[in-house]
């Protein structure tokens, strides 16, 4: 599956897994947005996006649960606002515009990818092979 979102918190994951950020560019973004489930709750959130990646989507306040082999991809703010503040269209526009709004793709992997990670000098060849394995068929394709 993927997500498109205006945050992450780990109460969006099945649990137990392992999750990689990368920051990703507008056209990567804008992809995903396209066809991605929409997660975004934020008017101003969602009047970027749509000006970004010209598309038309609404506001949709959803709950996600990813799962192993989903994508989040996520609009953020990379500096912290006072509390209770909402942005307005404008305000979160010149805050991209400033760079202080990231486009960053989580992708969830299973969470063999710790255990392969303890086992490193610890275990046989053989169990460390099969971690290996393991982790490699629990990629996202």
């Amino acid at each position: 599956m993927l997500y498109i979102t205006n945050g992450f918190s780990p109460s969006m994951l099945k649990l137990p897994t392992d999750v990689e950020f990368k920051e990703v560019g507008k056209e990567e973004f804008c992809g995903a947005a396209s066809k991605g489930v929409n997660a975004i709750g934020h008017a101003g959130t969602i009047d970027l996006v749509n000006n970004l990646c010209g598309i038309a989507l609404s506001i949709n306040r959803i709950s996600i649960t990813a799962t192993v082999g989903d994508e989040i991809y996520i609009i953020m703010l990379a500096t912290r606002l006072e509390e209770g503040k909402v942005l307005k269209t404008d305000e979160i526009q010149r805050m991209y515009n400033e760079g202080k709004v990231r486009l960053v793709k989580a992708k969830v992997y299973g969470a063999v990818l710790e255990e392969l990670s303890n086992c490193r000098g610890v275990c046989d060849e053989t169990v460390y092979d099969a971690l290996s394995y393991k982790s490699m068929s629990n990629l996202p394709r």
